[in-house]
C-alpha cells in the first residue's frame, strides 16, 4: 500500500513538472513573438533619418555613460577585494587576541574581564568591518554585471538603429551626380 502511494505521490509530481514545463514553454514562445514585434523596423523613410539620428546619438551616449561607470566601478574592484582581505585577517587577530586575554581574564582580576571585554567588543567590530567589506566587494561585482548587461542591450539596439539606417540608404538608391 505504501509503495502505491509513493508512485501516485511521484506520478502527480512529474504531471505537475509537465504541465510547468508547458507553460514555461507557452510563457516564452509568447516572449518571442512580443520581441519580434517590439523590435521591428521603427525608421523606415528618408523623413525618419533626422528621429532616426537623434536615437542613435542618444544611444551612442548612452553607451559611453555606462561605459564610464562601468570604468569608476572595475577601479573600486581591487580597493574592496584589498580591503576585504586586510579586514578578514585584522578580524581574525583581533579574535585570536581576544580569546588569549579571555583565558586570563578567567584566572585573573576584574582589571583583565574589562581588558578582555574591550579586546572582545574590538573583534566583534573588526568582523563586522569584514562582514561590510565582502558585502561591498559582492556589491561592486554586481553593479559590473548590472552595467555590462545595460552596455550590450544598448549596443544591441544601436546595431539596430545601424540597420535600420542602413535600409533607408538603400532604399533611397545612389546619390545624384555633383555636376561642375
Amino acid at each position: 500500500m505504501l509503495l502505491n502511494i509513493a508512485f501516485y505521490s511521484s506520478k502527480n509530481i512529474m504531471i505537475k513538472f509537465n504541465t510547468i514545463k508547458m507553460a514555461a514553454g507557452v510563457f516564452i514562445f509568447g516572449a518571442m513573438l512580443l520581441t519580434q514585434s517590439v523590435f521591428a523596423q521603427q525608421y523606415k523613410t528618408a523623413a525618419d533619418t533626422i528621429k532616426l539620428n537623434i536615437a542613435y546619438g542618444k544611444a551612442t551616449l548612452e553607451i559611453a555613460r555606462l561605459n564610464a561607470d562601468l570604468v569608476k566601478e572595475q577601479n573600486k574592484t581591487t580597493g574592496y577585494q584589498s580591503k576585504s582581505a586586510t579586514t578578514a585577517l585584522d578580524a581574525a587577530s583581533a579574535a585570536q587576541g581576544s580569546k588569549a586575554t579571555a583565558d586570563i581574564a578567567t584566572d585573573g582580576n576584574a582589571n583583565d574581564a574589562k581588558i578582555a571585554m574591550k579586546q572582545a567588543k574590538k573583534a566583534n567590530n573588526d568582523a563586522k568591518d569584514a562582514r561590510n567589506a565582502k558585502a561591498n566587494e559582492t556589491d561592486n561585482t554586481q553593479k559590473i554585471a548590472d552595467l555590462n548587461d545595460k552596455i550590450a542591450k544598448q549596443q544591441f539596439e544601436l546595431n539596430e538603429l545601424a540597420r535600420q539606417k542602413a535600409f533607408i540608404i538603400a532604399q533611397a538608391g545612389p546619390a545624384p551626380a555633383i555636376k561642375q
